[in-house]
């Protein structure tokens, strides 16, 4: 599973987009996902390719747990 930040979210466009750690830009849906998921969260998720390039999917947040 890759991991990224979630950088852009677009309520009426319906789509987020998370930077990776290669620093490329993956489109997801917001569509099923809880309303929890917000900017600069730290994210785990599988990559797909559609007819629109590559989409992020089975995104989960990730726990941090600070000292």
């Amino acid at each position: 599973m890759r991991k990224g930040i979630i950088i852009r979210i677009d309520q009426s466009a319906g789509r987020g987009f998370i930077e990776d750690e290669n620093l490329q830009e993956i489109a997801f849906c917001l569509n099923g996902m809880d309303g929890n998921i917000k900017i600069n969260d730290l994210v785990e998720f599988e990559i797909e390719l559609t007819a629109h390039g590559l989409t992020a999917i089975n995104i989960s947040v990730l726990m941090l747990i600070k000292c």
